[in-house]
This record gives structure tokens, C-alpha cells and sequence, in this order.
């Protein structure tokens, strides 16, 4: 089934996840018109494994490899979300699992939305899919998503946009953002031109070694509560006033993602 749908993957030294995750995207019911490999300054074996997935599947769906060498996700997103020609693109993680009815279960809740969506977005499943613990994440998320509408709930790796509004909005821009947490501001800026929803079977899996994270490369629980709570109307001052001006001060710019515990 062919589809109006683009995927993005940014990569940094993904050599031990890269290929699993690659091998989601020829199992898709609804495959992708283009599929946009970015390689952000990787030193391992990484852009040969995008090389050969793109000798194996360019024609079964376009696959379009591309450098961009100055570090930082932002910069390599940007890039990519500047190739994109379908309606629609997902930003995948290299190291996250994308089940085959995923780009089929978001085009499906963007049809339902008949155009008032700028984005859908997958709920992060790390519990059996059957299991309780997962339908509590689950159950949780849509109950969040619907009392913090102006929240993003969603990770980089779990979010696709509708592509005209995610331009008229400005995109993704690593000069208005230079700093981590891109994932969510670029939610703030896009819920501007539509809403953003969660629906019930668009998940994915992102890997075990997540757990794992560096935390002090992310926001504190003072920040936290503070973007939660704060009303649709002062997040813009949240983002640009507040925490972009504390992330400046630790020195959180978005190339600090580069450093990893695992």
C-alpha cells in the first residue's frame, strides 16, 4: 500500500541499532514514498549500513542519504525535514522499534481529523504489548493529552506531522532553538497551527539501553511542573524566556544529546 508519508531517521554512531531499526520500514502495510537517512558526523560504521539498506530497497520506496556534519539532532532534523515532499513524515529514533501498522494507524487518525491535526503522536511502550503496565502507560497517556492539551507527550522518536503545517509554523529551527528538549518545543510550535493527538494504537518501542540516560542532559522537576501546569498562553514565555535562558546557563545546546552512559 502505497502511501503520501516520508521518514526521517537522524543518525549518530548507531552501528549496533541502525539496522533493526531500518528493517521496520520495508515491513510497513502503508509504506513511505521516501524514506530521508541523515548522518550527523557518525565515526563508526553507521553510513554503510544506510548505504546498503538504500542499494537493497531505492525503488521499492525512494531512499535518500544525506551528511549533514555539524553536530546536534536539530541540525540534522532540520536538514531532513527539508527534503521532505510527501503531505505527511514521521521522525524515527535509530535505536526504536516501529511496528508495521504504524504509518497506516497515523495516516488513519490524520483522515479522522480531516485537517484540523498539525500532528500525531505515538505513545513509548518498554512493558509487552499485552501486558497491564502498558495499558496503564497508555490509558495515562490519553488521559494526560487531554487535561495538558498544550503539553507534548511525545518524544522525538514517536512524532509525525502534517508537513504544510509543520512549515507555515517555522519548523524545526535550530536558531530560534538551539538547545535540548527539541522534541518538545517543537511541539509548542506547531500546536499553533493545529491539534496534537494521541491515538490509541499508534506506539512504538523505543530500546532497553534508554533506561539509561544521561540526566543531567535534560530538564529539572522544578521545570517540569512548571511546563505542565503553566497555561497554553504563557508557554511560548516558558520556552523563550524561561527555560531557554536556564538551558543557555548549563550549557544544555543540543549536541550535549551527543553524550551518552551507554
Amino acid at each position: 500500500m502505497s502511501s503520501d508519508w516520508s521518514i526521517i531517521i537522524s543518525y549518530y554512531n548507531e552501528v549496533d541499532y541502525l539496522q533493526a531499526c531500518l528493517e521496520c520500514i520495508p515491513t510497513q502495510i502503508m509504506q513511505p514514498q521516501s524514506v530521508i537517512l541523515v548522518n550527523n558526523a557518525s565515526t563508526d560504521e553507521s553510513p554503510e549500513i544506510a548505504r546498503v539498506f538504500k542499494e537493497k530497497y531505492d525503488g521499492q520506496f525512494e531512499v535518500i542519504l544525506v551528511d549533514e556534519p555539524k553536530p546536534g539532532k536539530i541540525n540534522a532534523l532540520t536538514r531532513g525535514a527539508s527534503l521532505v515532499k510527501t503531505k505527511y513524515f514521521a521522525t524515527w529514533d535509530a535505536d526504536t522499534f516501529y511496528p508495521a501498522c504504524y504509518l497506516m494507524q497515523a495516516d488513519n487518525a490524520y483522515k479522522r481529523g480531516h485537517g484540523r491535526y498539525s500532528a500525531v503522536m505515538a505513545t513509548d511502550l518498554y512493558t509487552p504489548l499485552a501486558s497491564s503496565q502498558t495499558r496503564i502507560r497508555r490509558i495515562g497517556i490519553r488521559i494526560l493529552s487531554s487535561l495538558f492539551r498544550s503539553e507534548c507527550h511525545a518524544g522525538g522518536h514517536s512524532e509525525t506531522f502534517d508537513t504544510q503545517l509543520f512549515r507555515q509554523a517555522g519548523g524545526f529551527d535550530p536558531e530560534r532553538w538551539p538547545y535540548v528538549l527539541e522534541d518538545h518545543e517543537i511541539v509548542e510550535v506547531v500546536r499553533k497551527q493545529g491539534r496534537v493527538v494521541y491515538p490509541w494504537g499508534l506506539w512504538c518501542r523505543p530500546s532497553k539501553r534508554r533506561a539509561g540516560q544521561h540526566k543531567t542532559v535534560s530538564w529539572t522537576k522544578k521545570e517540569k511542573r512548571i511546563y505542565r501546569f503553566s497555561p497554553a498562553f504563557l508557554k511560548r514565555w516558558f520556552f523563550y524566556r524561561f527555560l531557554s535562558v536556564r538551558l543557555k546557563r548549563r550549557g544544555l545546546f543540543n549536541d550535549r544529546l551527543r553524550e551518552r552512559t551507554w
